[in-house]
């Protein structure tokens, strides 16, 4: 096994960079910036598209920007299809397959990215009109293909099964399901099903109801002028036909009642990822926008006062920020950081503290100084960037703004007063109506956190938004490790029907952010076992077992598998709970532990040969959750994670049809896809 994560982990993963963290000074206060925002010319085409033009001859490109201003829906079993659809605008036209399509943007030395929300393209300005052709041609004529529909499924498979290896992305999952709901569209979960369930039809309904011009924000920004934009818009966009899109009424989440303590639970963990959110009714152009973004850079921005207390101040902390966002529909106030397990109470104390200081009182006139200059100069650095001057130019119509709102920004900026600040504070962040989520090692936790929580009672989550019973861990009377194994087998079908089997043959798809591969796995007995890797280029490694012998073949490197690794592989076999006796396996009950919320049995596996891994099998069904490998070296203990999931029965067995390797904060998904049982197998096929 250990050969084969090695591959895997070779091939698809690349290594992390590391950076250091050093502590900086703030700059001192100084002036404003003056700035000038170029000022759009506008006009509509017949079809209702809305067009901005902002010169700029500065710089010989010229950008697009496309944003279709539809309403979020509830997607319900296939969340993730407005997503995808997006995604395939990209993957070719009816007159230009992919590879053409991504040779000719490479040709010119183009941009060109799609997705739900519209499209943005750049080039040179002496590539205009081709750019223009290319944007037209992925806009109006999408050639959606299944194969291409697939690809994209299998992608954010992977990506999904990353996400849920990686607590960050954990609280932000969960996060958004506490504040608005599984119900609301800011709230409902992608899962692996939902991504199954999606099919062609719905990626073309989508795009038929909702790509329209009439809804749509077309900005062009750079080395070109009014009279060369309107008629390349005119020439390649005219001929949008436009219709009669969905409009939808978001829901009005159901509002937090008092301070909400909840926990996904990650056994083990050594840091514990916190957030603090709350529901915050903050439109875009409010007069309070500007205020608040001030008053959110003194409390969570570079040089913060959350900054100042976490790390500072209690070395809780690498870093410790906050965010709002103005939205036409609803949006959230949040602060967020990651600290050690053991400080976790104490650095929720101190962020709470911070939050309600925040409310209580103005800031002081260094304090608001320096906070104004900092959102001034991101201002101003933002206006680098053409895409932004591009959407100053949508947002100005889109939601009705002054015309000279962004003229006039750094003034707004600049007349902020500390009176301002505290308004916005008290506002948008409520404490007593919030929640606190914590992503850690609930067992150390849970007790640390409750006083938190307006009742004292926490409440429990898995990755996937779901709440989950705390079971208590307490190993019944009489429980061993044979007896949890027993259990196990009765779960995956009975011994009877285990036995029957005499081969198997599984291929399986493995999905990782970086690639796609096949595999296959043929096992025959007890001691015979093939399992081959393919890529698109042809077969990447094969791996043999026959009886005492192993082989691992990764090219034209071929390796002897050591003693140690052979039986490992077997222990991995579909069989091998009913072979450890004969194996040598010796088993311990060594406790237990949550995986994903769920209470399971923890039994350790030992070998004479120096094997050692701990399985985890859950108390209620009996299945197995997870297995760790765990290798002695001179650095400690190397350890591999492997999850087990989606149990599904084939000839009356049960097996996981999907695991996720974990790696570090990546995880890489292998979904079987055929299963075959008893089948003439050779012994020729696993001859070394």
């Amino acid at each position: 096994m250990k050969n084969i994560v090695s591959f895997l982990l070779a091939f698809l993963l690349g290594m992390p960079a590391v950076f250091a963290q050093t502590r900086q000074t703030p700059p001192p206060p100084g002036p404003a910036p003056e700035i000038k925002v170029g000022e759009p010319h506008t006009f509509d085409l017949k079809n209702g598209l809305k067009v901005f033009v902002v010169e700029n001859h500065k710089v010989p490109t010229v950008s697009l920007a496309l944003i279709l201003d539809n309403d979020p829906f509830l997607q319900g079993e296939k969340n993730g299809y407005v997503n995808i659809t997006g995604s395939m605008l990209r993957t070719g036209t009816k007159t230009r397959t992919k590879e053409q399509l991504d040779e000719e943007i490479d040709y010119i030395g183009a941009s060109l990215e799609t997705d739900a929300d519209g499209i943005n393209a750049s080039s040179l300005k002496k590539h205009v009109v081709k750019l223009f052709e290319l944007t037209a041609d992925v806009l109006l004529n999408p050639q959606f293909k299944q194969e291409e529909l697939d690809k994209l499924k299998q992608q954010m498979q992977a990506g999904l099964a990353s996400a849920k290896s990686d607590p960050n992305s954990v609280e932000n999952m969960v996060r958004n399901t506490l504040l608005f709901g599984k119900n609301h569209p800011f709230g409902e979960q992608l899962t692996e099903k939902t991504i199954d369930n999606i099919s062609l039809t719905d990626v073309q309904g989508y795009y038929n109801n909702y790509f329209k011009p009439n809804v749509g924000y077309l900005a062009i920004v750079g080395d070109i002028t009014e009279k060369e934009a309107k008629k390349l818009v005119n020439k390649y966009f005219a001929s949008w036909k436009k219709g009669q899109v969905p409009t939808h009424t978001l829901p009005t989440p159901a509002p937090v009642e008092g301070t909400r303590v909840a926990i996904i639970d990650r056994p083990g963990s050594v840091q514990t990822v916190l957030s603090y959110s709350n529901i915050a009714d903050l439109k875009p152009g409010s007069p309070v926008v500007i205020p608040t973004g001030v008053m959110n850079t003194i409390l969570g921005g570079s040089y913060s006062r959350l900054m100042n207390n976490l790390r500072e101040k209690h070395a809780y902390t690498y870093g410790a920020y906050s965010q709002i966002s103005p939205s036409k529909l609803i949006s959230q106030f949040g602060a967020f950081t990651s600290v050690r397990t053991a400080v976790t109470d104490s650095a929720v104390a101190q962020m709470v503290l911070e939050l309600y200081k925040m409310r209580a009182g103005q800031p002081e006139a260094a304090e608001l100084q320096r906070a104004q200059n900092m959102v001034s100069g991101d201002f101003a650095r933002s206006l680098e960037n053409p895409a932004t001057v591009a959407l100053f130019a949508i947002n100005t119509a889109r939601y009705k703004l002054p015309k000279d709102y962004y003229t006039n920004y750094l003034k707004q900026v600049a007349s902020v007063t500390p009176q301002a600040v505290n308004e916005a504070a008290q506002k948008y962040i409520t404490p007593s109506n919030a929640y606190i989520l914590a992503v850690g090692d609930a067992d150390y936790i849970e007790a640390r956190l409750a006083r938190f929580d307006s009742d004292k009672t926490i409440e429990y989550y898995d990755a996937s938004g779901n709440k989950v019973a705390r079971a208590p861990l307490t190993i019944p009377a009489g429980l061993t490790a044979d007896k949890v194994l027993e259990n196990y087998i009765a779960a995956l079908g009975g011994r009877a029907n285990l036995e029957k089997i005499k081969n198997i043959t599984i291929t399986s798809r493995i999905i990782s952010p970086a690639a796609t591969l096949e595999m296959s796995q043929i096992q025959k007995g007890t001691d015979k076992f093939q399992q081959v890797i393919k890529q698109e280029t042809g077969e990447a490694q094969r791996l043999l077992v026959n009886g005492a012998a192993g082989r691992s073949i990764s090219g034209k490197q071929i390796r002897n598998l050591a003693p140690v690794e052979i039986q490992n592989q077997k222990l991995k076999m579909y069989n091998a709970v009913l072979n450890y006796d004969k194996l040598g396996v010796k088993r311990n009950l060594i406790g237990m532990e949550r995986i994903y919320g769920k209470a399971a049995y923890r039994v350790e596996l030992t070998t004479a040969a120096g094997l050692r891994q701990v399985h985890y099998f859950d108390s209620e069904t009996g299945l197995k959750l997870r297995e760790i490998d765990i290798e002695e070296t001179n650095y400690g203990n190397a350890t591999q994670v492997t999850d087990f999931g989606n149990y599904q029965e084939v000839h009356g067995i049960k097996l996981p049809h999907r695991t996720v390797l974990h790696v570090g904060n990546q995880g890489i998904a292998t979904d079987i896809q055929n299963v075959q049982i008893n089948q003439s197998i050779k012994d020729d096929l696993f001859k070394l």
